[in-house]
Order: C-alpha cells, then sequence, then structure tokens
C-alpha cells in the first residue's frame, strides 16, 4: 500500500465528524485518497456512503465509483452506477457531466453525447445566463456545452443550434474554435504565484511587477481565481511558488529580464523540473499552497476564504 495517500485519506475520515457540512466533498475526497493508496474495498466502502447522501454529491460518489470499479475491470458493475444515476434523476448538471467526461474518456463517444445532453438539460438559469457575460466563455454551462460539441464533432454529427452557439459566443471564436477541434480541453494550468512571505520582498524589488504588499488579497484572489479555472472544467492546477531569489539567479544566469514574461516561463520550467510544483488543491490535511506552513483546510481551503 502507498502510505501517503492512506494516510491523507485516515486525515480527511478524522474530519467526517468536524465538518458535517461537508461530508460528501470529504467522503469522495477520501476515497479517492484510498484508491491510489490501492485499498480500493475501503475507497468503494466510502463511495457508497456518499451515494447514500443522495443529491449532487451522491450523484458524484456514483461517478466516482464506476470509474473505480472500470478501473478494476468491472465493467458491468461501472455500468450499473451510471444506470443507476440516470434513475436518480438529480437536478444537478455536474454528477452527469462528470459521466460523460469520464465516458469520453473511454472513447464510448455515443453514450458520452447522451450524458452530455442530460447534464445540459440540467444547467440552471443562473448557470446558462453566465455565457453572456464578459468572461462567458469561462463558465461552467460553457464548458459543459463545448464538450457536447466536441463529442458530437467526433461522432461526425452536423452541427445543430447549440453547437454554434459555442463557436458564436461573446467574440471569443478563436478559443471556441481551439475547444472544438481538440480531442480534450485543456488537462493542466501553470499557474506561477510569490509564497505569502515573498510577496513584500518582490514588490520592493520589482514594484511594476508586484503592485502590492497586501498578500492576504493576493493570496485570496489567487485562491478564488484557482476555483474559477476548476469551476470552468481545468482538471489539473499545478502551483509554481517563486521566490526573489531564485527570479534573480534565473536572471544572472540567463541574461534574462525578470519582467519579461517569456523570462518568467522558463524560470516556470525550470522550478517545475526541479520538483517544486504543487498540486491545486492540496489535501485538506496538507500544508497550504500559499507558504502559510498552515492546514490547507484551515488557510486558503477554508469555506468562507
Amino acid at each position: 500500500m502507498n502510505t501517503r495517500p492512506a494516510t491523507l485519506a485516515a486525515e480527511l475520515e478524522a474530519d467526517l465528524d468536524r465538518y458535517p457540512d461537508q461530508r460528501g466533498e470529504i467522503l469522495l475526497e477520501a476515497a479517492v485518497q484510498w484508491w491510489h493508496a490501492a485499498d480500493h474495498d475501503r475507497a468503494i466502502d466510502l463511495l457508497r456512503q456518499g451515494i447514500d447522501l443522495g443529491g449532487e454529491d451522491g450523484g458524484n460518489a456514483r461517478v466516482t465509483l464506476a470509474e473505480i470499479l472500470f478501473d478494476l475491470d468491472r465493467d458491468a458493475d461501472a455500468n450499473a452506477q451510471l444506470d443507476a444515476l440516470r434513475r436518480d434523476r438529480i437536478d444537478s448538471a455536474a454528477p452527469y457531466h462528470m459521466a460523460a467526461e469520464l465516458l469520453e474518456e473511454r472513447g464510448d463517444l455515443q453514450q458520452a453525447l447522451t450524458w452530455f445532453n442530460m447534464a445540459v438539460s440540467r444547467l440552471s438559469d443562473d448557470e446558462t445566463a453566465e455565457r453572456d457575460t464578459e468572461l462567458g466563455f469561462l463558465c461552467y454551462a460553457n464548458h459543459v456545452i463545448a464538450g457536447r460539441h466536441r463529442v458530437r464533432r467526433a461522432l461526425e454529427l452536423p452541427p445543430d443550434d447549440l453547437d454554434d452557439s459555442v463557436q458564436s459566443m461573446a467574440g471569443h471564436a478563436d478559443e471556441f474554435t481551439r475547444a472544438a477541434t481538440t480531442p480534450k480541453p485543456p488537462r493542466e494550468m501553470r499557474v506561477l504565484f510569490w509564497p505569502r512571505p515573498e510577496i513584500p520582498r518582490a514588490h520592493e524589488t520589482w514594484p511594476q511587477l508586484v503592485e502590492t504588499i497586501d498578500a492576504d488579497a493576493t493570496i485570496a484572489e489567487r485562491e478564488k481565481a484557482n476555483r474559477d479555472l476548476a469551476d470552468s472544467g481545468i482538471p489539473r492546477i499545478t502551483m509554481v511558488p517563486l521566490t526573489v531569489a531564485k527570479l534573480l539567479d534565473h536572471t544572472i544566469r540567463t541574461g534574462g529580464d525578470p519582467t519579461d514574461s517569456d523570462t518568467r516561463l522558463a524560470c516556470i520550467n525550470e522550478i517545475i523540473a526541479e520538483g517544486h510544483a504543487i498540486s491545486w488543491p492540496p489535501p485538506r490535511n496538507a500544508p497550504c499552497w500559499c507558504g502559510s506552513t498552515t492546514k490547507y483546510k484551515k488557510c486558503c481551503g477554508r469555506p468562507t476564504t
């Protein structure tokens, strides 16, 4: 057994009584960690507890259970979970969207399209209305509809009105053209950031690059932006911590300009190669990504953050 995921899973389970309003989320996170630890029986047990909660949390647990069962070559059991989700008739689009992407990843495009259609039909009026905002191309509803469009193109179906709305929204044709012509949406977003202790130092060194010394506000904005990215469908966000010393060292060695984006991009790649990148969100009991040394659940991961 991989001990690190098992330790995190046990810590998550210990939080179940302390955070009853987040029970569904915690059960799902703990189950995924047990899955990574190769304790499939424990993962399945927690997911069944999540299913019993019903609603969106229960639906998300069903899809995750189906994914594990597919991974264990128990296809009939996995499909039975998806059939049960269909019968549950949950109002939220999220579980149906998860199922659609799971089936798309498995190459079952016809079934994926069916589930994308179910997800679209469950988008709320508020979610759909977000498509008409300035950043509508990043909203959750548009991500669901773009996924449907992607599968329809792969099946060589003629575009319908919903497909056309993806291509023509809010002057962002380029973004949608890329989404429609690639087999999958972006799998990773890499974000360069200054840890809390570095923000005042960076401001003092490069005020034109780091305009504020307000670490709390800067970190809170970054956490919110990450959550928005995750809601838009980016499945993996990698945080790359930058320090003044590291950027100075990099620019001295390469002759680059620290205020130039290409220089910072090269520095990102160097930091990642050195193994210092951080996956977001970190486990609830792991140190927060922001550099505070406090557990994520008590820092940027707090529900009120």
